[in-house]
């Protein structure tokens, strides 16, 4: 968790034990699916720091190791280097799930922790104290020892391992895989959340992180006092959170050189630093479950169970989509969303908004740090936690009298604060689109692949126009109305191909009858597609694609800088071409109308069942549906009901001549600035969840075109001992 060589105590602790055992040095570096909120955000940030790590170690003649969890590769590589090895030094972490990881792994091997994320260690104090200015007191004395200290010089040679076939798993060189395509080929193996999106107007790693520094040391520090809750200023504050939380640069190097700089913005930086993010890290280690609303103090608790209803509550989902009508805490969430970082002074405020809609306090706090962790860059960190708790009156005093929804809790209002800001200036800045620019995007195929594709794209602040040759929603999901009024499908009948990361959507896709109307209409909430256009063909004309096709009779064309194409696969190859990629669906005839009583003995291959009072839905499987393909929808309308000994009155039916995939790419495709989505491009292949999964990969992977390198970056490090460290 500590994503650095330079100024990291871990590494040279082990590089001092490997030296005094005549050992070689392995350095493992994991990237596992099941840390909590896991998504291509924060594992494309890994990445980045990894190839950092990855030039680095070459540079210092060190052998580093990378393991990337994924489909064939989820092999414990961790335990099974524990049992070869003779010690193990890792970073110290106090949260779940790692603690709990690193318990299981020194079970196998004797395992030293080092605290690689604080200047005064949390083995030297690790406690917690209710309020700020305690913790402040109690440590003065410890800190002042070591803030100003240079790190210690250790140049130990290292040893290396000569036999590289111990290796438990196969490295990966972040390095290559970003430079072959961003990262998209190996992320598309990994078990994450995709609709997660990457960050591209900032870089992981300590290359970046000590540019950043860099330049905000010359620039801003010195009016940090002055600028630090100014949240429509980007450069007020450092911003280097997301970079301090996976270790990818020191702590201690920011403590020593804003001690060495002085004055009154340094002297507010190294409070930030020292007494609120340093406490945080304490309070974590010194708790068994930081987190939970038992860490709170009495005080708040009771507060909470006391405060009157909520008058207007808000959906999980208005508040994750920014969508509660009220301007600051919408625009937060919204930069939040497309650019993975939220100021801090408006944070405090932002976390306290939730408790306004959300009738349950326990929610309204849980809700707070999912949106902040699945999102946040410096998610998953001992300040998140302290900090969302803080809006809930951790670290805090009571202040009366009570107010009717946050009790004794200290308010922060979104309209006051509002008025402090520059909100034109500040908007400009969070809710500018997501890729670092606006991007037009042409959608073609309005089923669940391009409808979810849409609503992401829309989200992110992108322009997206949908085609389709239909006259409505439709693809796997259409529906029709039964004879008393009530939806059923007519395509899929229940949610096939789930993923973990689907949970919070809350779609509710296993209706006994099976009518996912509902769940297509909420895709299509706030989208206008442009039916009966079918599109024909696609070509690129520099950097634009040309959609041409039909529309009421009349040729059309349209052009966009992006292109994804959600239709089956048979239908994406007429548009592409042969040869981009291939495979084939098979047909299904159904019909549906009135019956009564109970249906005689079907032909083989068909199957019935009620959708409503009075009606049935009759299906036809590939193979008989085969024998009728050349037959009209009047002919089927009477030919069903006919051979299960029914009356034909009041029958329809259907034909999907390409209801679902067998073969195909099983993964989204793309061909220059065309993707290609759907149940064909994804796995399960022929899934709704496949469908799902690949319209929101190919999302993501539109976020990983873009890299960015530091050339030449180099920073001096001031030198010492180790013992006088």
């Amino acid at each position: 968790m500590a994503y650095r060589f330079q100024e990291n105590p871990t590494f040279d602790i082990a590089r001092f034990i490997a030296h005094q055992e005549g050992l070689p040095l392995l350095v493992y570096h994991g990237i596992d699916e099941r840390y909590p909120h896991a998504s291509y955000r924060h594992h494309k940030f890994l990445l980045e720091g990894s190839r950092d790590l990855e030039q680095d170690a070459a540079d210092l003649g060190v052998d580093y190791f990378l393991h990337v969890s994924r489909r064939g590769h989820r092999q414990p590589a961790l335990r099974l280097l524990a049992e070869k090895a003779a010690v193990i030094v890792t970073d110290l972490v106090d949260l779940e799930p790692w603690s709990a990881w690193t318990e299981n792994v020194a079970k196998e091997r004797t395992l030293i922790e080092v605290d690689a994320h604080c200047v005064l260690p949390r083995q030297v104090f690790g406690r917690s104290v209710d309020r700020p200015f305690k913790f402040k007191n109690a440590t003065k004395r410890l800190i002042n020892a070591r803030k100003g200290l240079a790190w210690p010089e250790v140049n130990l040679p290292i040893k290396r391992l000569q036999d590289k076939a111990l290796l438990p798993f196969v490295p990966v060189s972040a390095t290559t895989e970003l430079e072959k395509d961003g990262g998209i080929s190996l992320l598309s193996q990994c078990d994450i959340d995709p609709t997660v999106v990457p960050v591209t107007d900032v870089c992981g790693g300590s290359k970046f992180a000590n540019l950043r520094w860099k330049n905000y040391v010359g620039d801003g520090l010195r009016s940090y006092h002055r600028t630090r809750n100014d949240a429509s200023n980007r450069e007020g504050v450092s911003g280097l959170s997301p970079w301090l939380h996976y270790g990818m640069i020191a702590a201690t190097k920011l403590v020593r050189e804003a001690d060495e700089i002085g004055g009154k913005g340094a002297e507010k930086f190294l409070d930030e630093m020292l007494l609120f993010r340093e406490h945080a890290y304490h309070h974590c280690h010194a708790l068994e479950s930081p987190g939970d609303w038992s860490a709170l103090p009495e005080w708040a608790r009771i507060s909470w169970a006391d405060r009157i209803d909520v008058p207007l509550t808000k959906a999980e989902s208005e508040l994750e989509s920014g969508a509660t009508g009220d301007l600051l805490w919408d625009s937060a969430q919204i930069g939040l969303v497309r650019h993975g970082v939220m100021h801090n002074n408006v944070r405090m405020t932002w976390g306290k908004g939730a408790a306004r809609w959300i009738q349950n306090p326990e929610s309204a706090m849980r809700i707070t740090q999912s949106l902040n962790d699945r999102y946040a860059l410096d998610g998953r960190d001992p300040n998140s936690i302290a900090g969302v708790l803080w809006c809930f009156g951790l670290f805090d005093r009571p202040f009366d009298p009570p107010s009717d929804h946050m009790g004794r809790v200290r308010r922060r209002s979104t309209e006051a604060h509002a008025l402090r800001l520059d909100m034109g200036r500040y908007l400009d800045w969070v809710k500018s689109p997501s890729n670092g620019g606006l991007m037009d995007v042409g959608i073609v195929g309005s089923g669940i692949s391009g409808m979810f594709a849409a609503q992401l794209l829309s989200l992110l602040g992108h322009r997206v126009s949908l085609y389709d040759k239909g006259w409505r929603p439709s693809g796997r999901l259409a529906y029709r109305q039964s004879g008393e009024g009530s939806n059923f499908s007519i395509g899929s009948l229940r949610m096939d191909g789930y993923r973990d990361w689907m949970n919070r959507f809350q779609w509710n896709l296993d209706d006994s009858n099976g009518s996912f109307s509902d769940f297509l209409d909420r895709l299509a909430m706030g989208l206008t597609p442009n039916y009966n256009t079918h599109i024909e063909s696609l070509h690129e004309v520099g950097d634009r694609v040309i959609l041409r096709g039909s529309s009421n009779k009349r040729e059309v064309e349209f052009n966009h800088s992006r292109v994804i194409v959600a239709l089956p696969v048979e239908q994406a190859i007429a548009i592409i071409g042969e040869g981009v990629f291939s495979g084939e669906s098979e047909p299904h005839w159904l019909g549906w109308g009135p019956a009564s009583g109970v249906l005689d003995e079907l032909p083989e291959g068909w199957s019935a069942r009620i959708v409503g009072e009075g009606t049935i839905e009759i299906r036809l499987d590939p193979v008989t549906t085969g024998v009728h393909l050349d037959k009209s929808k009047e002919e089927m309308a009477r030919i069903i009901p006919a051979r299960a000994g029914l009356s034909p009155e009041g029958w329809s039916s259907h034909l999907w001549r390409y209801g679902r995939p067998v073969s195909g790419p099983a993964g989204v495709v793309h061909h220059s600035r065309a993707t290609f989505i759907g149940d064909a491009f994804g796995t399960p292949l022929g899934t709704i969840g496949a469908a799902l999964d690949s319209a929101a990969r190919a999302v993501a992977d539109l976020h990983l075109n873009e890299g960015w390198s530091v050339q030449g970056v180099a920073v001096r490090e001031r030198q010492s001992n180790l013992k006088e460290w």
